[in-house]
């Protein structure tokens, strides 16, 4: 009977390393699989990055280590959620969905931290604008070429403004046409203002006229775009702040109901049906904060 079990145990062992084989060998074939598609979106990510830092003027920070920080929150996010999931016993299937969840906030607020600091720093570019024209158009009229100009708005002015022309002083220096550096700017600065301003400048240069003047239309063109867009913004507050209260309104409803009855809002996160139900919940919450959003933003 002995031999029988001992038989029986060092079958079971082996089907157990053949087993353990059999995952470490499909594990490091998927690894193999996944490389490339991952190597591209690296590369990917990391030309993003060096975009995005080149237009904010971040020098001190590499893509390569933005591309770090943003895989590595999202596993350590996704992790947390995860732990989250398993400890109020919500299954396989909560366990994965909050993964999942956890993997895309944390992949997604590298991003939007990068966005936000874009959008502040192009509103700024474009509140400065209306000031960097009248510069231009004085210093061109107290006798001062379009170089010599530009170097006014670099000493004088508030970043990013200065910023921007500074680094288009600093190509031209190297040996970069007026031209070109003009429209390497409104390429890197992707703004419909500057664009536009850019466009106005090479036009003048090519086919003659008097710049300061076409600059002074210029900038009262601008001043009544931005009054127009500040009357679209209050015309629109309400619908935008309805918006928004319509994207919050769930989450204070669910936690009111917590409160009334805590066992109603339990059964929806211990049950995997639950758990689906509010992440579709949520994904249709944002898709109609999306669409107001879209509705009440004009381009003018």
């Amino acid at each position: 009977m002995e031999p029988l079990l001992l038989l029986a145990a060092g079958d079971m062992a082996l089907y157990r390393f053949g087993a353990v084989g059999v995952g470490a060998v499909a594990a490091f074939l998927g690894v193999l699989s996944l490389r490339l598609p991952l190597g591209g979106l690296v590369r990917r990510q990391e030309e993003d990055f060096h975009g995005a830092l080149v237009e904010l003027f971040l020098f001190d920070v590499t893509p390569r280590q933005l591309t770090v920080v943003m895989f590595v929150g999202a596993a350590i996010a996704g992790l947390i959620l995860g732990l989250f999931a398993f400890h109020a016993q919500a299954g396989g299937f909560g366990v994965a969905v909050a993964f999942l969840i956890g993997a895309g906030l944390g992949y997604w607020v590298p991003r939007f931290v990068i966005f936000v600091l874009q959008r502040r720093r192009r509103q700024k570019l474009n509140d400065q604008l209306v000031d960097g024209l009248v510069t231009l158009a004085n210093g061109m009229r107290a006798g001062l070429n379009l170089v010599q100009s530009m170097k006014l708005i670099e000493a004088n002015a508030q970043p990013p403004i200065s910023q921007e022309f500074g680094l288009m002083l600093r190509e031209f220096d190297h040996g970069t046409s007026v031209d070109e550096v003009m429209r390497r700017a409104s390429v890197r600065i992707k703004l419909h203002h500057y664009k536009l301003l850019f466009a106005a400048m090479e036009t003048a240069r090519i086919r003659g006229g008097n710049l300061p003047e076409t600059l002074d239309r210029l900038s009262e063109a601008l001043r009544e775009i931005v009054r127009l867009e500040e009357k679209v913004r209050a015309l629109t507050a309400q619908n935008r702040m309805s918006a928004r209260m319509m994207g919050f309104m769930p989450l204070v409803v669910g936690i009111i109901y917590y409160f009334i009855e805590p066992n109603w809002v339990s059964s929806l996160l211990n049950d995997q049906w639950g758990l689906l139900l509010l992440l579709a919940a949520a994904a249709l919450n944002l898709a109609g904060f999306l669409w107001i959003r879209k509705i009440v933003t004009f381009e003018i």
